[in-house]
């Protein structure tokens, strides 16, 4: 939490994914990157409005905490990693996620820049060019999408985590949902992060042409993390996300099999899921977390349509990264 250097690691055991059980068990994994000084000045804006996002989230004023800590963000350029990182390959984490550290300390915020280009390059712009329709498929930026995913970190940091139960036991959104939590908080962070964006525009933080990039991005970015599968925690995310926005018209799907979004209801879509999400988390309501990953993370027919697309067009599903030079990088610092 208070290293300061160029040279930027996290090691220790911090995700859960790996326990299917119950999201309990945490395995060892390690990063190591260049800071990007510039990159990092960039992004201040966003922890530093975490207690205006808190107060105004979308849930009941009960459910919002009194106190956030802002977490310290840092961009990297990475250029090792090791240990927990199969699946999908990280783009950015937030930690530690243990609640005693966030409560006391708050957490840090890591983007790996250099990982966050190649998927935009390699992955996300062939999956818009096979799947949104052509009036929109301009929107699709890098801007956008990189924007979206610092929101999505900042946003695992607000929202429920330390909660009190109906029966008045102190209990953890994690400890209550067991294997049903990474799941829905990584869907939280998405929604909630779209929503925070939007908010933050408003205010003026965030420029206007962000309005309609962002949601296009995020279209596109919901076909990339549901080829990682609905048994992974991102993937089963997305698929709840990209369900439900569908069933609220915010997403269309055209005759052609490509989509787009509907700008007049896709705020109130997002805003009713990150409201559904925040206010199943605040009440440790295990079976309302159940429920909802079960009625909506699925491959619907729309996803089926946008996947053959993808699998056509031999878009990869992941980038895997070369680390042959690593010891070039350290040889100049």
């Amino acid at each position: 939490m208070d290293l300061d250097s160029n040279i930027d690691v996290t090691i220790g055991p911090y995700e859960t994914y790996e326990d299917r059980l119950f999201s309990h068990k945490a395995t060892f994994e390690a990063f190591v990157g260049i800071r990007d000084d510039v990159a990092t000045s960039q992004v201040k804006l966003f922890g530093g409005q975490l207690e205006d996002l808190e107060k105004n989230l979308p849930v009941d004023n009960i459910y919002k905490s009194d106190h956030v800590s802002a977490a310290p963000i840092r961009v990297m350029n990475l250029f090792y990693n090791s240990g927990d990182v199969k699946g999908p390959q990280t783009i950015a984490f937030n930690l530690p996620n243990d609640v005693r550290i966030l409560n006391e300390r708050g957490t840090s915020m890591v983007m790996l820049k250099n990982i966050s280009e190649a998927k935009f390059k390699h992955i996300l712009k062939p999956i818009a060019d096979a799947c949104i329709r052509e009036e929109q498929k301009d929107y699709v930026n890098f801007e956008s999408y990189y924007t979206h995913i610092v929101c999505h970190e900042c946003c695992h940091g607000i929202g429920p985590h330390s909660i009190i139960l109906p029966s008045g036991k102190k209990s953890t959104v994690r400890l209550e949902f067991q294997e049903f939590y990474s799941a829905l908080e990584e869907a939280k962070a998405d929604i909630v992060g779209l929503w925070a964006l939007n908010f933050l525009i408003n205010k003026g933080l965030l420029p206007k042409s962000l309005s309609k990039s962002m949601y296009v991005s995020f279209l596109a970015g919901c076909f990339r993390s549901i080829r990682f599968g609905l048994g992974e925690a991102h993937g089963k995310g997305q698929a709840l996300q990209f369900n439900w926005m569908y069933e609220k018209g915010a997403f269309i799907m055209h005759s052609d099999g490509k989509f787009s979004i509907d700008f007049t209801k896709v705020e109130d879509a997002v805003e009713s899921l990150s409201r559904e999400i925040l206010t199943i988390q605040a009440k440790g309501d295990k079976p309302a977390a159940q429920s909802l990953l079960q009625s909506r993370a699925t491959l619907t027919q729309p996803l089926r349509v946008a996947l053959e697309k993808i699998e056509h067009m031999q878009v990869p599903v992941d980038i895997t990264p070369i680390f042959d030079t690593a010891n070039k990088l350290l040889a100049n610092y």
